[in-house]
């Protein structure tokens, strides 16, 4: 048996009847989730960009979310994908190292359009290809992300892929076929943080693990051993011993990744690494009361494998914000928050906020033998004026486990808020209702032409 085989055999397997209440639950959060995003990020450059390129804006009959044109089902799966990150505001996982769910939803909603299914049927197909992402993904990382690849876009086509084939009913050969498919599709590299090209990348795989089930519906071939090959998927990626081909299936579904270690939610638009610190600033400031006023320099020390692409003193591009540390503390210090609205040219422009910046430090932590799962250990101290020190010491970001769940009050109001940016409210109402009973509904379209103009 090969690996491809393996998954696929898991990937038919997995049955309706196998979803505890809480992966359903977690599913319908997450898509409820992604949805808000790429309704928030429908308009953003990225996507404008790509609806003006010729061969990427193919007319059909998909619709793009929170827009009024068509495009054809991969066209559509591109655009839909970079939409869903691009404000870096979508639901983030610990094993992927990245976002496992704005690869799966913009496939399964062109695939959906195609081939109509329930909402049954499609939590069934998100809930798959979820764990194949990050059942493979426990196979290589962390020393895949600390290479420098994107695992929301390296691994994401992997669970797009598994995701399209359990809708389309294919079988486990077919299926092994899709993902064998993907390791030559599969690509992104974290160099490119900071630019259009991040989201681009999600767009890109959602397309890519769409059009890879297409065609091994239709018999294409591809070698069954393209993971484990000498010059297959493993190797080449991550190199001779850092990888583990039998975590990829070990304890498959037992329990469901989407059920522990769960679903994270984002609840500043940024990249996650900065959220730590921000988490840690907001902590401090509501225990002692400080302002901007009182602050004569912050200190971060964050893991170096965040870091890397958090430490920006400087900002050279409109996105760079999004990827500074130093931009977000200062910018939540002035404000008191983070929100969609933080990080506008006024916003990035100001400047307190420029000399804020210039007295906050970041550097890479000493002590890792400090670090949990994750790699988000990051510390703040915050010095103030009179002499005052304020620390913190965070190993991961709030409402990230399944025992901490971000509460569901802020997650209904951070839909609302990205939803109100392309729909009116009335709509952002009805589709929030769609969403909650998505198991029920005849109809997966419905909600595609509710989140659309």
């Amino acid at each position: 048996m090969s690996v491809s085989t393996d998954i696929a055999t898991c990937v038919v397997s997995l049955d309706d009847r196998d979803l505890p209440r809480q992966a359903i639950d977690n599913a319908k959060t997450v898509i409820l989730d992604t949805i808000g995003c790429t309704l928030a990020g429908c308009d953003e450059p990225v996507v404008r960009t790509l609806l003006r390129t010729p061969g990427l804006n193919t007319p059909g009959a998909v619709p793009l979310i929170g827009r009024g044109e068509r495009l054809d089902p991969l066209c559509a799966a591109l655009v839909n994908g970079a939409a869903a990150h691009a404000l870096d505001f979508d639901d983030v996982n610990v094993a992927i190292g990245g976002h496992p769910s704005a690869p799966l939803l913009p496939a399964l909603c062109a695939l959906a359009e195609m081939s109509p299914c329930s909402g049954r049927d499609f939590l069934l197909a998100f809930i798959t290809g979820f764990e194949v992402e990050t059942r493979l993904a426990r196979s290589v990382n962390f020393h895949h992300y600390e290479k420098g690849w994107h695992p929301t876009a390296t691994l994401g086509v992997f669970g797009a892929a598994a995701a399209c084939a359990k809708l389309l009913r294919l079988p486990a050969d077919r299926v092994a076929t899709a993902l064998a498919l993907c390791t030559s599709l599969a690509s992104g590299t974290k160099a490119n943080f900071g630019t259009m090209t991040k989201p681009f990348h999600v767009g890109h795989c959602a397309r890519h693990g769409l059009m890879a089930a297409l065609l091994a519906r239709e018999g294409f071939t591809a070698n069954p051993d393209a993971f484990e090959h000498k010059q297959g998927f493993f190797l080449v990626y991550n190199g001779v011993g850092h990888y583990d081909p039998a975590l990829a299936t070990r304890d498959w579904a037992a329990p469901l990744d989407i059920v522990a270690p769960g679903i994270g939610i984002k609840l500043y638009p940024c990249c996650d690494s900065t959220h730590p610190a921000l988490d840690a600033l907001f902590t401090m400031k509501k225990r002692h009361g400080f302002s901007a006023d009182d602050v004569a320099r912050m200190d971060v020390l964050v893991h170096p494998l965040r870091l890397l692409h958090v430490d920006r003193a400087r900002l050279k591009t409109e996105l760079d914000a999004k990827f500074s540390v130093q931009y977000c503390l200062a910018r939540g210090l002035l404000d008191g928050r983070i929100g969609l609205d933080s990080f506008g040219a006024e916003a990035r422009q100001e400047a307190r906020l420029l000399d804020l910046m210039a007295r906050t430090h970041a550097a890479p932590h000493p002590d890792l033998s400090l670090a949990t799962e994750g790699n988000y250990l990051t510390e703040l101290t915050v010095t103030l004026r009179d002499g005052g020190i304020c620390h913190m010491r965070m190993d991961r970001p709030f409402g990230r486990r399944a025992d901490e769940p971000a509460p569901p009050e802020l997650i209904a109001s951070k839909f609302d808020a990205c939803a109100a940016k392309a729909l009116p409210a009335e709509t952002v109402a009805c589709l929030r209702e769609a969403l909650s009973h998505l198991e029920t509904l005849d109809d997966v379209r419905t909600l595609v032409r509710l989140s659309s103009r």
